[in-house]
């Protein structure tokens, strides 16, 4: 019987086990770069955003924020390189509403640009278009003192006295609402009515005074007088001054000067000792809104007691308004006008007489 040789054990070559230390040898390194990972970086976002607020505020102490936060101390161990801010968070607080000026409506803008047109072709001479522009106006708005005003002017500029005077009427109607406009109209009314007077037509204010190319003008001057409860002379005008269409008048350069005389026992007339108030009846008087501005101005004089026979006899004769712009007289009145020739203005103003 034959003997079988025996079966050679499988030989484990070289190659085969340097391919398996090499395996074991990464797997070691990932699983000590995981521990590492894990030790050394933040666990959640909010230890994150708690360490990047700490850094950013630079308390330098602990800082102690809600629970499940990270200390200083835990901050600073994680590397700057590593830990980046969020994204800024956008408010949801809505801004505050802005309140708009109120925007005018499409007829008050067609209303102005007639009237602004109007006063254009007026100062041009062209009256005839110059009413075509009013009257479409009036379609607009019947009663606005403005257009109404306007329209008195051109009559009054054509030599239609009546129709002007028709047109004034109108506004005085309308009582205080017409604004400014009513002051205008109740001179222009009281001018009509008021009986003519020889020595105004004798002493013509002197034109010559008045620059031709002026800012500022005086319309009629209403002037009041009575004697009030308290045995008291008082006084009050009225004074509408008008700026040329198409300027801005630089109000700190406006200068209106108001004189009041008395009369007194010996017959000579002086500037007055009384009382004196100054208004503007609106407020800012800028000739920005409208092209007229209203002075009020008001004389105060108490009657003399006869038991008192070392006073004066004093007793109101009238008054003189100069204005100036830019230190040069533009406009002047006076009632009664003798008093330009007694009292005459300067044309300029110097320093010391401002």
């Amino acid at each position: 019987m034959q003997t079988q040789p025996p079966i050679p054990k499988p030989a484990v070559g070289k190659t085969f086990i340097a391919a398996i230390s090499l395996l074991g040898i990464i797997a070691t390194a990932e699983l000590i770069g995981v521990g590492w990972a894990f030790f050394t970086h933040p666990r959640s976002a909010p230890l994150q955003q708690a360490a990047v607020a700490e850094r950013n505020l630079d308390l330098g102490d602990t800082f102690a924020p809600s629970s499940g936060q990270l200390s200083a101390a835990n901050a600073q161990a994680a590397p700057p390189s590593v830990v980046l801010p969020g994204p800024t968070p956008i408010s949801q607080t809505p801004p505050l509403p802005v309140s708009p000026e109120k925007p005018q409506s499409p007829s008050e803008v067609q209303l102005a640009s007639l009237v602004a047109q109007a006063r254009v072709l007026r100062e041009r001479g062209d009256t005839s278009t110059a009413l075509t522009r009013l009257r479409e106006a009036l379609t607009i708005s019947p009663n606005e003192p403005q257009v109404i005003s306007e329209l008195a002017i051109i009559y009054e500029k054509m030599g239609l006295s009546d129709k002007a005077l028709d047109q004034w009427k109108r506004i005085l109607e309308m009582g205080e609402d017409a604004g400014i406009y009513y002051a205008a109209a109740e001179a222009k009314i009281k001018n009509s009515e008021a009986p003519p007077k020889p020595e105004v037509s004798a002493t013509p204010a002197p034109d010559a005074s008045v620059q031709p190319d002026s800012v500022l003008g005086l319309l009629d001057i209403v002037a009041k007088e009575e004697v009030d409860s308290n045995g008291t002379n008082v006084v009050s005008l009225k004074i509408p001054v008008k700026a040329k269409p198409g300027t801005k008048v630089e109000v700190s350069e406006v200068g209106i000067r108001v004189f009041f005389y008395d009369m007194i026992d010996d017959r000579s007339i002086v500037q007055t000792n009384a009382n004196v108030s100054y208004h503007w009846t609106k407020l800012p008087a800028d000739w920005v809104e409208s092209d007229i501005e209203i002075l009020a101005v008001d004389y105060s004089q108490p009657i003399r007691d006869p038991k008192e026979k070392q006073s004066e006899n004093r007793k109101y004769y009238g008054y003189e308004v100069r204005i100036y712009y830019k230190n040069t007289l533009q406009d002047i009145r006076a009632e009664p006008v003798k008093l330009l020739k007694q009292f005459p203005p300067p044309v300029t103003l110097t320093d010391e007489a401002k």
